[in-house]
C-alpha cells in the first residue's frame, strides 16, 4: 500500500504556476509643480492614491472621465483601483500644467482544472472542467494526460471555451492517470483519477469472476464472498487465481436460500496503478 501511495504522489508531481500577486497600493504625490512619479506602471486590480502634499488644492481627473476626485485640501488622499489593462492619461482640474500617466498591464493568465471524480470504476467517464481567467469564450485550452507508468505528458486534445471562459472534456481513464490543461503559456494545477479494476459476478454451469483493466490480471487473485447476514461480514467462500483472459470459472453449491455475494480484489493484487475493488453485490437465490 506505500509503495502505491508513493507512486501514485510521483504522477501528481508537476510544477504549476503560481497565483497571481496579491494587489498592491502605489502612491502618486501631488506638489505644486509635478506628479511624483508622473508616470506610473501597475498591474490589473492594484490601486493608485494620489495624496496631496502641497499647501494647495488640487483635483485629479482622468483625461476620459473614467475617474474623478473631489477637489483634494492639503494632506487628502484620493484612491482609485484600476480594474482594466491599458494606459491611463490625467490631469489636474485646478492646474492643468500637471499631468500624469498611469500605465496598467493585464494580469497573468491562470486557468482551473477538476475532474467530476478522483476515483472511477473501469470503463466509467469522468469530465475535466475549467475556466480560464479572462472569462472570454473561443479560447484555445490544451488538455494532457499521463497514465502510470508513463513518466511524461501527452497531448490528449484542445478543447474551446464557451460561456464565461469555461471549458470541458470528457476522458475515461484506463489506469491511474494524471491530467493537466495549460492555455497561453499558463498551467493548472494537475488533477488525478485513480481507477479501480472492474469486477463482476456472471453464472453458466459454474460461477464465473471477471476482472476488467487496462491490461491483464492473469495470476491475480480474487475473492468470492457470501454477506453473512447475521454477523453482517463477508465471509471468503473461495479464493481463486485468474486466467490470462482476467476470468475465473468454479463450481460451489451455496447455502439454500437468498445470498448475497459479491467479489473483491485487493490492492496488492490489482497491482502498480490500480485500486483494490469490490464489485456490485448480486443476489442469488440457492433453491436446494
Amino acid at each position: 500500500m506505500r509503495k502505491l501511495f508513493l507512486i501514485l504522489a510521483a504522477v501528481t508531481a508537476l510544477a504549476v504556476a503560481g497565483p497571481a500577486g496579491a494587489a498592491t497600493t502605489k502612491t502618486v504625490n501631488i506638489f505644486g509643480s509635478t506628479f511624483s512619479p508622473k508616470s506610473a506602471a501597475i498591474t490589473e486590480g492594484d490601486t493608485i492614491t494620489w495624496v496631496n502634499r502641497d499647501n494647495a488644492n488640487h483635483q485629479i481627473l482622468d483625461d476620459k472621465g473614467q475617474f474623478v476626485s473631489a477637489i483634494l485640501r492639503p494632506r487628502q488622499t484620493f484612491s482609485f483601483t484600476f480594474n482594466a489593462a491599458g494606459t491611463y492619461t490625467y490631469k489636474d482640474e485646478l492646474n492643468r500644467k500637471l499631468r500624469g500617466t498611469i500605465v496598467v498591464k493585464g494580469l497573468p493568465p491562470t486557468l482551473t482544472l477538476a475532474a467530476t471524480s478522483q476515483f472511477v470504476v473501469f470503463g466509467d467517464k469522468v469530465t475535466l472542467s475549467g475556466a480560464v481567467s479572462n472569462h472570454k469564450s473561443g479560447e484555445q485550452v490544451t488538455i494532457y494526460y499521463q497514465p502510470y507508468p508513463q513518466p511524461n505528458l501527452i497531448q490528449l486534445a484542445t478543447v474551446l471555451t464557451g460561456t464565461d471562459g469555461a471549458y470541458s472534456y470528457i476522458v475515461t481513464p484506463q489506469i491511474a492517470t494524471n491530467y493537466q490543461a495549460t492555455w497561453k503559456g499558463a498551467y493548472a494545477t494537475p488533477t488525478s483519477v485513480q481507477v479501480q479494476p472492474r469486477l463482476t459476478i456472471g453464472r453458466n454451469n459454474g460461477w464465473i469472476l471477471h476482472a476488467y483493466g487496462g491490461r491483464t490480471f492473469a495470476g491475480r487473485a480474487v475473492q468470492f464472498q457470501r454477506l453473512n447476514t447475521a454477523t453482517g461480514q463477508w465471509v471468503t467462500l473461495k479464493k481463486a487465481l485468474l486466467n490470462a483472459k482476467s476470468s475465473t470459472k468454479f463450481t460451489l453449491k451455496l447455502p439454500k436460500g437468498m445470498n448475497q455475494l459479491r467479489v473483491s480484489m485487493s490492492v496488492n493484487q490489482a497491482g502498480a496503478g490500480f485500486l483494490g475493488a469490490i464489485s456490485p453485490v448480486v443476489k442469488w437465490r440457492q433453491l436446494t
